[in-house]
């Protein structure tokens, strides 16, 4: 009899319309959020606007694989699309492969710092592996080397070690670019990414609306979820950066369900989209907004401040003994920025510990990249 029942429970399950299953379904005839769900790393169909990169890149391995060393430098704030250039490379070369193996079987691999420099996990492991994983690596020979987040301590080791490795190409904070490219004997090829443009940015949130449709059979763009103006508002209030792009399109969409999705009908669904009251809030939550408008008229002192808490956090005192200034006055300027939107902290103890939001420490590197580069 217990079979029986769940078995009932299953039936009803597949007979239900989706719309009374999933508001997802029932306001935008989505599986999930679009902007937040994982692109299979092998996918090269989303990926938009660093072309010229690509091509430089795929240049250099073919000069590389002539026995002339390369190396190329990809610098850019975090969520810029470092690391999603490197695979996209990748792809294109697997697939040059399987396409002409006798003529582009390159040997390469796209590793990260933390894979490439990990420690053994003990003492004892430590004994029996007799050298860590990257001079392991390094023996190697290869066509290329791509890793991500490299610094200038990963950078010195590489180029010491790969020596078996003609085309090495290094992902790198703006933070990290004068000291890396200081360690390279022969002076790097850089590629400083630049923000997306308005066109790009529609092409980039196209297609992952339509990645998320779970009725293939039904058309939905992106003009048909968001109003032109709700776009503009993100790509300004974003700065043109990926990462936050796509964060401030999904906080829209949440917006919209948690406005709509009780009342909505299948007669309505198509009506409803993302307005640009809608998108402000949505760049509020996730702070884009107050680093855009509050960053530029932040007095020097504040900068100074604001600049101590953008990797880690920290407190008051430790900002105090930094700058060398007082405690109480530290305390009133982080709590400013805390009222600005540009810090966000944690209570810890007797002192409060603070730390640069996403878009700030973004706005900071983007400061250090070549406009038009």
């Amino acid at each position: 009899m217990m079979l029986e029942t769940y078995k009932e429970i299953l039936d009803e399950a597949k007979s239900a319309k989706l719309e009374t299953l999933t508001a997802w379904y029932s306001l935008f005839r989505m599986k999930e959020d679009p902007f937040l769900s994982q692109i299979p790393e092998e996918e090269i169909d989303y990926f938009v606007d660093r072309e010229d990169i690509v091509n430089a890149i795929i240049y250099d391995l073919g000069v590389a694989s002539r026995g002339i060393p390369v190396t190329v430098l990809i610098v850019g704030p975090n969520g810029f699309g470092k690391t999603a250039t490197l695979q996209y490379i990748v792809n294109i070369l697997k697939r040059l492969k399987q396409e002409y193996p006798k003529e582009y079987a390159f040997n390469g691999e796209l590793l990260s710092t933390d894979y490439l420099f990990q420690e053994p996990a003990s003492e004892d492991e430590k004994a029996v592996e007799e050298v860590q994983l990257c001079v392991k690596k390094c023996k190697e020979k290869k066509d290329f080397l791509f890793v991500d987040d490299v610094r200038v301590e990963h950078a010195k080791t590489i180029m010491r070690e790969f020596v078996n490795t003609e085309l090495k190409v290094f992902a790198i904070s703006a933070f990290d670019y004068e000291e890396v490219y200081s360690t390279i004997p022969i002076a790097p090829k850089s590629h400083f990414l630049q923000p997306l443009d308005f066109e790009n940015v529609m092409q980039m949130l196209d297609k992952r609306v339509k990645c998320g449709i779970a009725d293939k059979s039904h058309k939905v763009s992106i003009l048909d979820l968001f109003e032109e103006k709700a776009l503009k508002t993100i790509h300004q209030y974003s700065f043109g950066v990926p990462s936050l792009i796509l964060k401030c399109a999904s906080k829209s969409l949440n917006i919209l369900l948690n406005l709509y999705h009780r009342n909505i009908t299948s007669a309505t669904a198509s009506k409803q989209k993302v307005t640009q009251d809608i998108a402000i809030k949505a760049c509020k939550i996730t702070k884009c907004l107050q680093a855009y408008t509050e960053f530029e008229n932040l007095s020097r002192i504040k900068r100074e401040v604001l600049q101590q808490v953008l990797k880690d956090p920290k407190s008051p005192t430790e900002v105090s003994s930094i700058l060398q200034k007082d405690r109480t006055t530290i305390s009133r300027h982080l709590s400013d920025l805390r009222e600005l939107g540009l810090v966000d902290f944690e209570p810890r103890g007797r002192e409060s510990m603070y730390v640069a939001t996403e878009a700030v420490k973004i706005k900071f590197e983007m400061e250090l990249i070549p406009k038009g580069a």
